[in-house]
């Protein structure tokens, strides 16, 4: 396959790998021993935040005829989720010492990262949607990681509900504009807004609410509060760190590059 390929999805391909790693680690029996098991899950993911400073591509490049791309900027905004990820790992050290799932957990961390990772390098809606709900699935699943606390359950819950609301309304904004531009691709569809349109303003309005439920902004941050109260500590941190930075980076630069026009651009 082409250099150019595993230089833009290096990122992407080395969570994939590190996701199987741990799979194959839990059903070998490696995850038994849970400080041998942290000790090489944490030099791995220092590992990993290495290699997102080597082989990058110098230029832009765009992959799968322009879903995916990436640039300088998104290498450095995915540099600093690994850290966040890192640290967030550090952190659970000692509450994963003391159970008994430390694989699954970073099976799903990981899984979470590298849906973020697909949102940050999204170049159409449809890459964007499933990017965001693969971000999104296993932070609930997370939530509900801690069995022995009875609010746990009640954090996924809400989590889950919380999420698949905010789904369906940027869905049916993704709808809107695309049934208004006949286009998905980001390219595409900035080149065919029209400036005052009810529909595509209508449209940009529920992306702008389904994200801002993701990202937390007043005044859909109700949940938030029962979901981080109920959470693991660690868990709490992803969502509040790794989760909310991603959705700031997509804000910053998916809204204003894909609708200038309602940003006075």
């Amino acid at each position: 396959m082409d250099k150019m390929f595993f230089q833009l999805m290096k990122p992407e391909l080395i969570l994939t790998g590190l996701i199987f790693i741990f799979l194959f680690a839990k059903i070998a029996g490696g995850a038994e021993n849970n400080k041998k098991f942290l000790l090489w899950a944490n030099i791995l993911l220092v590992l990993n935040l290495v290699s997102g400073f080597v082989w990058n591509p110098a230029e832009w490049g765009v992959l799968f005829d322009g879903m995916y791309f990436s640039n300088k900027q998104l290498i450095l905004e995915k540099n600093i989720l690994n850290l966040a990820l890192v640290l967030v790992s550090l952190l659970s050290y000692d509450w994963l010492n003391r159970g008994k799932n430390a694989s699954e957990f970073y099976m799903l961390l990981l899984s979470s990262q590298l849906g973020m990772f697909f949102l940050l390098s999204s170049g159409n809606f449809l890459m964007f949607f499933l990017a965001m709900e693969l971000s999104t699935i296993p932070l609930a699943a997370l939530s509900n990681f801690d069995l022995d606390r009875p609010k746990s359950p009640e954090a996924a819950f809400k989590s889950i509900m919380s999420s698949a609301f905010a789904s369906a309304i940027m869905l049916f904004g993704i709808t809107l504009i695309y049934g208004t531009t006949g286009a998905i691709a980001f390219s595409d569809v900035v080149s065919n807004l029209i400036p005052g349109s009810p529909l595509q303003i209508m449209g940009f309005v529920f992306i702008f609410v389904g994200l801002a439920f993701k990202l937390s902004l007043v005044p859909f941050h109700l949940w938030t509060a029962d979901v981080y109260e109920g959470s693991p500590v660690p868990v709490t941190a992803a969502l509040a760190v790794v989760s909310k930075g991603t959705f700031i980076f997509v804000f910053a630069s998916t809204l204003f590059t894909v609708f200038p026009v309602f940003f006075g651009g």
